[in-house]
Protein backbone atom coordinates (compact mmCIF):
# COMPACT_ATOMS: atom_id res chain seq x y z
CA UNK A 1 0.00 0.00 0.00
CA UNK A 2 1.10 3.67 -0.42
CA UNK A 3 1.60 5.66 2.06
CA UNK A 4 0.36 9.84 1.00
CA UNK A 5 3.49 12.14 1.66
CA UNK A 6 2.89 15.10 3.27
CA UNK A 7 5.39 17.65 2.80
CA UNK A 8 5.30 21.58 3.95
CA UNK A 9 8.65 21.97 2.04
CA UNK A 10 8.05 24.77 -0.82
CA UNK A 11 10.60 23.56 -3.13
CA UNK A 12 8.40 20.14 -3.65
CA UNK A 13 7.60 18.39 -5.87
CA UNK A 14 10.61 19.20 -8.02
CA UNK A 15 9.03 18.65 -11.47
CA UNK A 16 9.52 19.40 -14.91
CA UNK A 17 8.44 18.27 -18.35
CA UNK A 18 9.69 18.12 -21.74
CA UNK A 19 8.70 18.07 -25.95
CA UNK A 20 10.18 14.85 -27.43
CA UNK A 21 9.91 13.87 -31.02
CA UNK A 22 8.49 10.38 -31.11
CA UNK A 23 5.21 8.75 -30.77
CA UNK A 24 4.36 8.23 -26.75
CA UNK A 25 4.86 4.46 -27.81
CA UNK A 26 8.25 4.36 -28.61
CA UNK A 27 9.34 6.96 -25.80
CA UNK A 28 7.25 4.17 -23.33
CA UNK A 29 9.54 1.41 -25.28
CA UNK A 30 12.32 3.14 -24.44
CA UNK A 31 11.49 3.88 -20.83
CA UNK A 32 10.07 0.23 -20.44
CA UNK A 33 13.44 -1.48 -21.27
CA UNK A 34 14.87 -0.70 -17.78
CA UNK A 35 18.42 -2.39 -18.19
CA UNK A 36 19.09 0.01 -21.02
CA UNK A 37 18.22 3.70 -19.15
CA UNK A 38 21.46 4.16 -18.59
CA UNK A 39 21.94 4.52 -22.80
CA UNK A 40 19.29 7.70 -22.34
CA UNK A 41 19.05 9.11 -18.99
CA UNK A 42 22.40 10.04 -18.08
CA UNK A 43 21.93 9.89 -14.30
CA UNK A 44 21.61 6.39 -14.39
CA UNK A 45 24.95 3.78 -14.06
CA UNK A 46 22.91 0.92 -14.27
CA UNK A 47 19.44 -0.37 -13.52
CA UNK A 48 16.92 -3.39 -13.24
CA UNK A 49 13.70 -4.39 -12.27
CA UNK A 50 12.51 -7.90 -10.68
CA UNK A 51 10.74 -10.20 -13.07
CA UNK A 52 12.35 -8.21 -16.17
CA UNK A 53 9.14 -6.25 -16.49
CA UNK A 54 7.89 -2.63 -15.51
CA UNK A 55 4.75 -3.41 -13.71
CA UNK A 56 3.06 -2.67 -10.32
CA UNK A 57 4.54 -4.70 -7.39
CA UNK A 58 7.98 -4.77 -9.27
CA UNK A 59 10.84 -3.69 -7.29
CA UNK A 60 13.46 -1.41 -8.99
CA UNK A 61 17.39 -1.42 -8.22
CA UNK A 62 19.22 1.01 -9.24
CA UNK A 63 22.63 3.34 -9.13
CA UNK A 64 22.31 7.03 -9.95
CA UNK A 65 25.71 8.81 -11.32
CA UNK A 66 26.96 11.24 -8.87
CA UNK A 67 25.30 14.92 -9.62
CA UNK A 68 28.73 16.13 -10.51
CA UNK A 69 31.34 14.09 -12.21
CA UNK A 70 34.19 14.85 -9.83
CA UNK A 71 32.29 13.63 -6.91
CA UNK A 72 33.31 10.10 -6.62
CA UNK A 73 30.14 7.68 -5.50
CA UNK A 74 27.14 5.81 -6.89
CA UNK A 75 24.60 5.70 -4.93
CA UNK A 76 22.21 2.85 -5.22
CA UNK A 77 18.31 3.13 -4.61
CA UNK A 78 15.55 0.25 -4.38
CA UNK A 79 12.00 1.09 -4.65
CA UNK A 80 8.45 -0.28 -5.53
CA UNK A 81 6.35 0.46 -8.30
CA UNK A 82 3.68 1.25 -6.81
CA UNK A 83 1.44 2.92 -10.28
CA UNK A 84 1.93 1.59 -13.87
CA UNK A 85 -0.03 2.69 -16.22
CA UNK A 86 2.14 1.90 -19.65
CA UNK A 87 2.34 4.80 -22.11
CA UNK A 88 0.55 7.35 -19.34
CA UNK A 89 2.56 7.19 -16.01
CA UNK A 90 4.83 4.92 -13.50
CA UNK A 91 5.42 5.88 -9.92
CA UNK A 92 7.37 4.47 -7.60
CA UNK A 93 8.40 4.59 -3.67
CA UNK A 94 11.21 4.86 -1.86
CA UNK A 95 11.79 4.54 2.00
CA UNK A 96 14.63 3.92 4.09
CA UNK A 97 14.61 4.87 8.01
CA UNK A 98 13.57 8.75 7.87
CA UNK A 99 13.21 9.15 4.42
CA UNK A 100 10.20 8.44 2.19
CA UNK A 101 9.69 9.76 -1.35
CA UNK A 102 7.60 8.91 -4.79
CA UNK A 103 9.05 9.84 -8.40
CA UNK A 104 6.49 10.01 -11.05
CA UNK A 105 7.40 9.85 -14.85
CA UNK A 106 4.65 10.90 -16.88
CA UNK A 107 4.32 10.11 -20.57
CA UNK A 108 1.58 12.12 -22.51
CA UNK A 109 0.74 11.90 -26.62
CA UNK A 110 0.97 14.88 -28.16
CA UNK A 111 0.54 13.95 -31.92
CA UNK A 112 1.19 10.77 -34.34
CA UNK A 113 5.46 11.68 -33.83
CA UNK A 114 5.44 13.70 -30.64
CA UNK A 115 4.68 13.83 -27.31
CA UNK A 116 5.16 15.19 -23.46
CA UNK A 117 7.49 13.48 -21.01
CA UNK A 118 7.90 14.90 -17.20
CA UNK A 119 9.39 13.82 -14.16
CA UNK A 120 7.79 14.68 -10.60
CA UNK A 121 9.41 14.47 -7.09
CA UNK A 122 8.85 14.82 -4.04
CA UNK A 123 9.95 13.62 -0.06
CA UNK A 124 9.47 13.76 3.61
CA UNK A 125 11.10 12.22 6.56
CA UNK A 126 13.69 13.32 9.37
CA UNK A 127 16.90 11.98 7.02
CA UNK A 128 15.24 13.95 4.46
CA UNK A 129 14.93 16.91 6.71
CA UNK A 130 18.81 16.73 7.41
CA UNK A 131 19.84 16.15 4.33
CA UNK A 132 17.59 18.84 2.22
CA UNK A 133 20.16 20.55 0.64
CA UNK A 134 21.50 17.20 -1.17
CA UNK A 135 18.04 15.67 -1.61
CA UNK A 136 16.76 18.51 -3.31
CA UNK A 137 19.91 19.07 -4.93
CA UNK A 138 19.92 15.24 -6.04
CA UNK A 139 16.02 15.51 -7.45
CA UNK A 140 16.82 18.44 -9.25
CA UNK A 141 19.74 16.52 -11.15
CA UNK A 142 17.39 13.72 -11.64
CA UNK A 143 14.97 15.65 -13.34
CA UNK A 144 16.93 17.92 -15.49
CA UNK A 145 18.81 14.56 -16.75
CA UNK A 146 15.91 12.63 -17.02
CA UNK A 147 14.43 15.40 -19.82
CA UNK A 148 17.34 15.91 -21.16
CA UNK A 149 17.96 12.53 -22.42
CA UNK A 150 14.33 12.25 -23.07
CA UNK A 151 14.86 14.55 -25.53
CA UNK A 152 17.95 13.09 -26.85
CA UNK A 153 15.94 9.91 -27.42
CA UNK A 154 14.06 11.70 -30.23
CA UNK A 155 16.98 13.42 -31.65
CA UNK A 156 18.47 10.11 -32.50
Amino acid sequence: MTREIVTNDPDLPIEGTTHVSLPVERMWDAFADVPAWHNWNPCIAWARVSGGELKQGATLYWAFRPIRRHYLYRMPAIAKIVECEPQRKVTWEASAPGFHAHHSYLFERLGPESSRFGSWEVAEGASYRLMRRFWLAHFRFVCDQSLAGARALGER
